[in-house]
């Protein structure tokens, strides 16, 4: 088995830019090290896209997505949650890693090591397994209503209702929240999925719980961040910000956080969302970010 200090995972969609997906990934080997991390990219392209990333750079090993014919197909949902689970069982049969990031194709590494920051809070706070925006967002603004409405939406997915499948779902659902919130879950509660640190003691436990085999769970409307975090506090483990005076994260779930000057000035070192509804955004975001990486 192979070990690596920090294993990425990017899942990369139908219409994800391929030199996108090559700037992203440009931005995690500058700030992390080759030698020091492995991009796994979970090509659910449907075509093959980004299956030759790997003839780009050395570290990235793109694998094949399931394609899945029943669920919700919603890419961002059950299915992709179902998919992102059929990578980290790829993953932990081939690598151990000191910690796992799970980044979008739009969000990019700005600074230094911001691997390192999240270990340093985790020998601190090993109770946590997952770290990211959880309730605030990367512009510092608070996320608790946005995560009632999610509980909402959680609550009334886990009512019984008729149709097996759904009645499965439904059970399933009410069982990891009882054991979620057990562990001081709130319904709603999640780390923003554009970005956020799992570790690996926390994979480790969801694992063991058989929670990587609940396949009805690809049938959920909730997102995958949603799910991955319902697992993870049923396993035993919290969730968590970074603390806000060294919180190296900037990551909404829509609308970049901040303009590339401040996000410099404060120390930020993972972005996300880099776009927005102007489509000249994102290529002057990646060409700022691009011009402050040295080239060797």
């Amino acid at each position: 088995m192979t070990h690596v200090r920090c294993l990425v995972l990017i899942p990369a969609g139908p219409d994800t830019v391929l030199e996108y997906l090559a700037d992203t990934i440009e931005s995690v080997n500058h700030h992390v090290g080759v030698a020091s991390c492995t991009v796994v990219v979970l090509d659910d392209s449907r075509q093959g896209t980004c299956l030759g990333i790997a003839d780009r750079f050395p570290n990235a090993v793109p694998i094949k997505a399931p394609d899945y014919h029943d669920g919700t197909r919603n890419s961002t949902r059950g299915s992709l949650f179902g998919k992102q689970i059929h990578a980290l069982k790829w993953v932990m049969e081939r690598y151990c890693f000191d910690i796992f990031l799970r980044m979008d194709t739009d969000a990019i590494m700005i600074g230094d090591a911001p691997h390192e920051d999240v270990l340093a809070f985790l020998q601190q706070r090993p109770e946590v397994g997952m770290v990211g925006a959880f309730t605030r967002r990367g512009d510092g603004s608070d996320k608790t209503p946005a995560m009632m409405s999610k509980g909402r939406e959680l609550t009334r997915e886990a009512r019984l209702r008729l149709g097996w499948k759904r009645l499965m779902l439904a059970t399933t659902l009410r069982r990891l929240l009882r054991q979620a919130e057990a562990h001081g879950y709130t319904r709603g509660d999640m780390c923003t999925g554009g970005a956020y640190f799992l570790s690996p003691s926390a994979l480790l436990a969801m694992q063991a719980h058989g929670f990587f085999n609940l396949k009805i769970l690809e049938r959920s409307s909730m997102h995958d961040d949603a799910l991955m975090a319902l697992l993870c506090s049923a396993a035993g483990y919290r969730l968590s910000d970074l603390p806000e005076d060294r919180d190296v994260l900037a990551i909404n779930w829509r609308g970049m956080p901040m303009p590339p000057d401040v996000l410099v000035s404060r120390n930020k070192k993972i972005v996300h969302p880099i776009k927005d509804d102007d489509p000249t955004a994102e290529p002057a975001v990646r060409a700022y970010f691009r011009s402050r990486r040295p080239r060797p």
